[in-house]
Parts: structure tokens; sequence; C-alpha cells
């Protein structure tokens, strides 16, 4: 069995009838949950955060909430974009944290995630993190989480969800029934649009307004073949 044939397997996992749009009210229990775990950390360890480190796009809310809740004035968002091409998936950075605006040598950064499923923007981030701030520590947050895939920001010290999900769908429905994970339900953020989400899922490139000249100007982080 070659890759396509693993791809396709892997894909009709996902029902695009199962994805829909949460509520504010929805989406708050696992902000708030992810707010609590930080904060708590935060606080207990007298731990002084120098900038939070937003994840664009889906990372801005989280991100947001979390600075305001903290009291950090400095919000410098890092983003990271997949481009889908034939037989090929390619990883870009189209935005990066100007050096000069930390001063601090030592510095701490919390960095924020929306949804965590592979977890590669996230590693990535936090690896260009460390190479531009070698005595950095990193704190990572994110909104939800996938189960199997929690530990793969290796660059933060510690890391936390809000919420753990199937998001890769690797976990059986018994396993997600012993987790209390969602199997079938694919909550999106509130301000997330389905016909995004599935062209991701898809493995197809969405039309964005700029998409080709992003991807022309932004440096290759990594190939994943199709």
């Amino acid at each position: 069995m070659d890759n396509k044939d693993l791809l396709k397997i892997a894909l009709e996992k996902y029902k695009k009838e199962n994805y829909y749009v949460q509520s504010w009210e929805e989406y708050n229990n696992e902000l708030s949950v992810l707010i609590d775990k930080v904060t708590t950390y935060v606080k207990k360890k007298n731990i002084v955060i120098d900038a939070v480190v937003p994840i664009l796009r889906g990372g801005n809310i989280p991100a947001t909430f979390l600075a305001y809740t903290l009291n950090i004035l400095t919000i410098l968002p890092v983003q990271y974009k997949y481009f889908f091409l034939p037989g090929v998936c390619e990883l870009r950075r189209l935005l990066s944290i100007n050096k000069k605006l930390i001063t601090n040598m030592k510095p701490t950064f919390l960095l924020v995630e929306g949804n965590h499923c592979y977890g590669n923007q996230a590693k990535y981030a936090a690896s260009d993190l460390k190479k531009s701030f070698p005595k950095a520590t990193i704190i990572y947050a994110a909104s939800n989480m996938d189960y199997n895939y929690q530990d793969v920001v290796k660059d933060a010290k510690v890391s936390f969800y809000g919420r753990l999900t199937n998001c890769c769908k690797e976990l059986t429905k018994p396993e997600c029934n012993k987790l209390r994970i969602e199997y079938e339900r694919e909550p999106i953020f509130p301000w997330e649009n389905i016909q995004e989400e599935w062209k991701i899922v898809e493995l197809k490139q969405y039309k964005y307004n700029n998409v080709n000249e992003l991807r022309n100007s932004s440096p290759l982080i990594k190939k994943f073949p199709l």
C-alpha cells in the first residue's frame, strides 16, 4: 500500500457534515480551562512573561485573552501557513519576531496556538524562537490539542491545553469514550468558516486573495509529500 492509498484511507475518516461553528458560549468552556491552567502556573512559579506570541491566525484570540488576563502589554505574533501544490504540502513562515523588540537576554515567551492537530506550526514556531533567542524559556498554550500529539513542541518547557481532541482521527470510538473526547463532531472556532477548514482537510488550496504572492515571498520551512 503506497502513500496515496494511506492518505485516502485517512481522509475517509473526515466527514464535512460533522463540522460546525461553535457559539462563543461553547468556545468559552475550553478557553476558560486554558486560561486557568496558564495563570495558575505563571502565578505559582512567579514568572514574568516578556511577550505573548500568538501563532496567527487561530492563536490570536486565545492569546489576546491571556495577555489581558496576565496584564501583558507586549504581543508579538508569528505566522505559518500550509500551501497545497500537486503532490506536496509546503509549510512556510509568513511572519516572525523582530529580534530588536526583545531586550531581555533570557526572555520568557508565552506561545499560543488555536487548534493544535499534529502541532507542526507550533513545533517550528518554538524552534524558530529558540534559534533567535537561544536562552529563551517558552511556555506553550493551545486552545485545543490532539490527544496523540501533546508532546511534539519539544522546545517548550511546559505545555497546556483547554480541550483534548481526536482531530487527527487516530483514536477509536471506544478510546474516545474512555477519554471523554469527542469522536465524530468537529467544532471549529466561532471566527472560522467551514469552507476554508474543509479545503485544508481535503489537502486543497483555499483561494485567499493573495495566496500566490504570499507563497512566493515567504521562506519554506518544511515540505510534506502528498
